[in-house]
């Protein structure tokens, strides 16, 4: 098994960027594979873990002592991954988030067995995935990147809910993955 958690975006992120993968899907005809999970910035990649019992009481005492905070999204950027494009919106990073990637990163260690994921670590990248989907042929997530006017974008909200997603397996196809619970952040 395997689990991810995340801050979830406000509608007005969610809309925004389910705007532009419908736009995607209109141009390019792509299949929809990040819009399956809500709009949201990772602070823990899909890791293994052994007991959802232990995972979910972890991660209900972890949404209690997140106080709400600011989140700034300033540009629309593409890049590959293995064989998959990337279209997504970069996280501008601060302190909080730096450190509940650590904190979260340290004390998943200590409960399960092998809790690391792909890019933990100081050199993880903030960011809201707007849509990725395997490269056959041509690339239309670079091509949708290199047609856009303007990539800058000023965007900010409040986070105010967190996410913990499951992984059935490591296929990550779209049948094998789900959101499994949200909680409001702790109180302000």
């Amino acid at each position: 098994m395997k689990a991810a958690i995340a801050l979830l975006a406000d509608c007005r992120i969610q809309n925004f960027v389910r705007k532009i993968a419908f736009d995607l899907n209109r141009k390019y005809n792509i299949d929809f594979l990040a819009s399956y999970l809500p709009a949201h910035i990772s602070l823990k990649q899909p890791f293994s873990f052994e007991s959802m019992e232990k995972l979910e009481n972890y991660f209900n005492l972890l949404a209690e002592s997140i106080k709400p905070f600011e989140i700034e999204l300033n540009k629309i950027y593409y890049t590959k991954w293995k064989e998959y494009g990337i279209l997504g919106l970069n996280v501008k990073e601060t302190s909080i988030l730096r450190n509940l990637h650590n904190q979260i990163n340290r004390e998943l260690s200590e409960l399960f067995e092998n809790a690391s994921a792909p890019h933990d670590g100081d050199t993880y990248h903030f960011h809201l995935t707007i849509e990725l989907g395997k490269i056959a042929g041509e690339n239309v997530y670079k091509n949708y990147f290199d047609n856009l006017e303007d990539r800058k974008v000023n965007l900010s909200y409040t986070v105010r809910d967190i996410a913990l997603f499951y992984y059935a397996d490591e296929s990550f196809k779209v049948s094998s993955f789900m959101n499994y619970k949200v909680l409001p952040l702790g109180i302000e």
